[in-house]
């Protein structure tokens, strides 16, 4: 493949990423060829030791992803960049998604779990306290054989919701630690897919 041919389909798949980054990224590999040139290497000898423009897109574009989840952090760009990720093969698809798809799933179930711990505690300690105003409505707050006094319920209702915050707050410091590890995998993963080309 020509440069230029090899230049324009690897433009072309990598529109979506900004416009300066492109630029950049178009500019490495027409110094590639300009060096290659300079050694004494056809044209398409130089393009086919570059590899595939598709494949090599979807790499630059995996690689764009991990970085811009490292700097912008949240669970939209970390998303993208796993998406991004398991696009560059079934081996990606397998030990990427996968994993990925589980730790998400483990996550967000102890935070409901913590919110749920919240808005029960909530709920059993406003109920102590409404039980005896409002005696036409049956809050029925069990405990054991029987109903809860409004002093028994507000400690446990406090007790519940304190550690319902507690538990979002370990999750959310969890989540943080799982955030750094998941973009180093990404990156050692990466790592594993360039050696392999």
């Amino acid at each position: 493949m020509k440069k230029d041919e090899y230049i324009g389909k690897l433009t072309k798949l990598l529109r979506k990423l900004p416009k300066e980054e492109k630029q950049d990224i178009i500019s490495d590999y027409e110094e590639h060829f300009m060096i290659g040139l300079e050694k004494g290497r056809t044209e398409e000898e130089i393009s086919e030791a570059l590899g595939n423009p598709k494949t090599l897109a979807k790499q630059i574009k995996a690689e764009y992803m991990v970085k811009r989840a490292e700097d912008k952090q949240s669970a939209g760009s970390m998303f993208e960049a796993v998406l991004a990720a398991t696009g560059l093969g079934i081996f990606n698809l397998i030990f990427v998604a996968v994993p990925a798809m589980i730790l998400v799933a483990i996550l967000l179930t102890l935070f409901v779990f913590g919110g749920a711990m919240v808005f029960s505690g909530i709920y059993i300690t406003l109920a102590s306290f409404l039980q005896p105003l409002l005696p036409q409505y049956n809050f029925n707050i069990v405990i054991g054989d029987g109903l809860l006094n409004i002093l028994g319920g507000v400690i446990v209702g406090i007790g519940l919701t304190i550690l319902g915050l507690a538990l979002l707050a370990g999750m959310y410091y969890v989540t943080r630690c799982f955030y750094g590890l998941a973009i180093k995998y990404l990156k050692m993963n990466l790592e594993i897919i360039k050696g392999r080309r």
